[in-house]
């Protein structure tokens, strides 16, 4: 195998702006963007943010153009683990096991504020605000950076973060069998931890004559029950009793108090047993109870009778299980409870009754792969069911059979060998609104078969990262949401060069389709243009350079440039990395040249360095233009649709013979070319293409043979010596006068 020279500077690839023709030009450019480090993510952006909890746990949130979130656990907590989602119509909380029962009794509730824990983070650093009385505490892993009586400021990184997750779980195993959360250990003195300037008073609520309502429950030995943690929401109107530290309480001798105005209600009970080799969590639900006046509702840990366990075709290890609760209240709010546990054993218990009030559904998830660890695995199962409407199922064991599954057959390809990271979104159209994955480890390149749960309406999203995520630029690729069919047998190739610029892709129709639109990537609405085609995406349609690993508090090695123009004057330009922003045009027919630029520096990226993009197109008002339900044009309190789809060209390359280091052999080289245009946009004859390669960087091209095989489809030919990086120049022109015009610096290599 050739080894790429280290290089520590780079040509990147620049088009004049009058120019026909692509040049590549000497920069330094590329260093300047790299201070963008700790922005927040704006509203639609593509990039993700990673949030640090309080216990370790490290998550990647990032939005979809729907306005749900993708929640990614990056890394966990050591040990088992637990993480429960509530999300009460947009406010998101995730509660890890070891800071559940300390809400309100040591840690403040906005700690696990997902949309609070977003805006106040920066640079991986977890901001704290501590109070007590008396001395000042020595609590692990935090930081100090001001004192004064009564009051601390401080941080936890990632390291400080999971020191005190480790002494927190700790506390958790000591405090358990007596209740004595939030009273003793790293709390005793009256110690209150809350994310630095959160809130201190409380918003006032409409006040309700109230009743005590007593929960009194029995643990698995039949005996009252101590130190397990019970939720109670109404089922009528969940703002009426939602304040977590109000909703939120643990049993003391089998019972715990609330105060509630009269209504419905419903109630999810978490209990946990350790051992020193083991834990377990077991979900008692009540969909639905009455309170009139004082009240006792009994319920027993020994109802969760039913293990969530999987059967699969192959031998493979239970690394991650979920359950997840979706009640709608009967004024319509959704409500989604999930437990996601990795290292325990997850039992629930089963209801025969549906609620009278609002409406229930349940969902059962499970990953498991073919290694003990979850890292490096061959093969993998990421499974998802839906229990019946309004009652949760007695059986929560799943026996997986081959029909029942689709099989993706994983190519994934890397120049520089590396350890990255993959994961798993799915979910039914209920669930679409909050979508939870695990990460896994393992070593590029490498080739990786994914089972799939094989349903139509059930959606699934993989995704990976090609580098180590917690110290490097998030480099890798995202999927579009498909939906598989049973037996359905698919091979994909990720990261196959050459990288370049591309549009978002839709592969799904129907209702899930237009529960999960795809963003137009050049559109017109009304006289403002707005483009946002994907750096760094390989050539199999609905991959794109990965928008949920790019956080925007992680360095990114990137650089890059955007100008438009409008019959040849520059109307726009900027930093894509910060976005494309919408520009405004003449209201007239006109010609519209969109010119892009991308690049990567570093050693760990010798391919597909860098690529300029040049479009352009013929655009003109179209104040009727409306996208179908499975797209949108953008959204701000709602999803738009009114827009007119630019003529955006496209190029997808596959390279015969090129290996999964992005190497061919020396000799005849062979590129199939596929020239089209953006889903949705007017079809257009394609007329011609032409290409050119170079052999030094770009400082002198060759002439290639291109064959039109019909259709938009090409061959590009041509002899390449031994030991060489192929950059690649192609132009394309459609019947409508639009071309487009792509350069990507080292392309693929040429083995020695």
């Amino acid at each position: 195998m050739r080894r790429h020279p280290h290089r520590t500077r780079w040509p990147a690839v620049a088009l004049a702006a009058g120019g026909a023709c692509l040049a590549l030009l000497p920069t330094s450019a590329a260093h300047a963007t790299q201070n963008a480090a700790t922005r927040a993510e704006a509203p639609g952006a593509a990039g993700g943010q990673r949030v640090l909890l309080i216990d370790g746990s490290q998550l990647g949130v990032h939005r979809l153009p729907t306005g749900g979130q993708e929640v990614s656990l990056l890394r966990r907590a050591a040990g088992p683990t637990s993480v429960m989602t509530l999300k009460i119509g947009n406010r998101v909380q995730e509660i890890p096991a070891a800071v559940l029962p300390y809400l309100g009794r040591g840690l403040d509730p906005s700690l696990v504020d997902l949309g609070a824990l977003r805006r106040a983070e920066s640079g991986s650093r977890l901001p704290v605000q501590i109070t007590f009385t008396g001395r000042a505490p020595r609590l692990p892993g935090i930081t100090i950076t001001h004192s004064g009586a009564g009051r601390e400021l401080g941080y936890l990184t990632p390291s400080g973060a999971a020191a005190f997750g480790g002494a927190l779980m700790r506390q958790v195993r000591a405090d358990h069998s007596r209740a004595s959360y939030g009273r003793d250990g790293m709390f005793a003195g009256g110690v209150t931890i809350a994310l630095a300037g959160a809130p201190t008073v409380r918003v006032a609520k409409p006040q309700f004559k109230l009743h005590t309502l007593t929960m009194a429950a029995t643990g698995l030995s039949g005996r009252a029950d101590t130190g397990d943690v019970i939720f109670v929401f109404n089922a009528d109107n969940p703002n009426r009793f939602d304040d977590p530290e109000e909703s939120v309480n643990f049993f003391f001798h089998g019972t715990t108090k609330f105060s509630v105005p009269a209504g419905h209600y419903w109630a999810i009970a978490d209990f946990f047993s350790f051992t020193r080799t083991s834990a377990a969590e077991r979900l008692v639900i009540l969909p639905q109870f009455t309170v009139r006046g004082d009240r006792t509702v009994h319920l027993s840990e020994r109802a969760a009778s039913s293990l969530i366990d999987f059967t699969t075709p192959r031998r493979a290890h239970l690394q991650q299980s979920g359950f997840t609760l979706i009640r709608r209240a009967g004024n319509g709010t959704k409500f989604t409870f999930g437990s996601f546990d990795s290292g325990l054993a997850e039992w629930v218990s089963p209801t025969s009754r549906k609620p009278s009030v609002g409406t229930l559904r349940s969902f059962t998830s499970g990953q498991l792969t073919s290694s003990r660890e979850g890292s490096n695995a061959a093969y993998a199962y990421n499974l998802n069911y839906a229990g019946p409407p309004g009652i949760i199922p007695a059986k929560q064991h799943f026996n997986v059979t081959p029909a029942s599954l689709a099989t993706v057959t994983e190519n994934y390809a890397q120049d520089v060998p590396s350890n990255g990271g993959w994961g798993v979104f799915g979910g039914f159209k209920p669930e679409l609104d909050l979508l939870f994955a695990n990460i896994y480890s393992f070593k590029l390149p490498r080739t990786q078969t994914q089972y799939f749960t094989a349903n139509p309406t059930l959606a699934w999203q993989a995704l990976y990262n090609e580098v180590n995520m917690f110290s490097k630029f998030g480099a890798g690729q995202t999927d579009a949401f498909r939906v598989f069919s049973g037996g359905q047998q698919l091979t994909e190739e990720w990261n196959a060069y050459p990288l370049h610029p591309q549009p978002a892709v839709q592969v799904l129709s129907g209702a899930m389709g237009a529960a999960l639109p795809a963003i137009v990537s050049a559109y017109r609405s009304g006289n403002r243009l707005s483009l946002s085609p994907t750096p760094f995406s390989d050539n199999y349609p609905g991959h794109q350079g990965s928008p949920i690993f790019t956080f925007s508090n992680a360095k990114r090695p990137q650089s890059g440039s955007y100008a438009i123009y409008q019959d040849g004057t520059r109307i726009a330009r900027g930093d894509p990395l910060r976005g494309i922003k919408p520009v405004k045009l003449l209201a007239k027919p006109s010609r519209i040249k969109f010119v892009l630029s991308e690049g990567r520096l570093g050693t760990g990226f010798p391919l597909s360095t860098s690529a300029t993009t040049a479009w352009t197109w013929r655009s003109a008002p179209k104040p009727g233009a409306i996208v179908p339900r499975n797209w949108i044009c953008g959204f701000s309190r709602r999803l738009l649709r009114h827009c007119a789809v630019q003529p955006m060209m496209t190029l997808n390359y596959h390279v015969q013979g090129l290996t999964s280091h992005g190497l061919t052999k020396a000799g005849g080289q062979q590129i199939d070319l596929s020239v089209g245009h953006i889903q949705l946009a007017p079809h257009t004859q394609i007329t011609r293409a032409t290409a050119q390669v170079s052999y030094n960087d770009g400082q002198s091209f060759k002439p290639t043979g291109v064959t039109s095989m019909g259709g938009g489809r090409f061959r590009i030919k041509f002899t390449a010596p031994a030991g060489v990086d192929v950059t690649l120049q192609v132009r394309a022109t459609d019947a409508a006068g639009g071309s487009i015009n792509e350069t990507i610096l080292r392309a693929y290599g040429v083995a020695s």
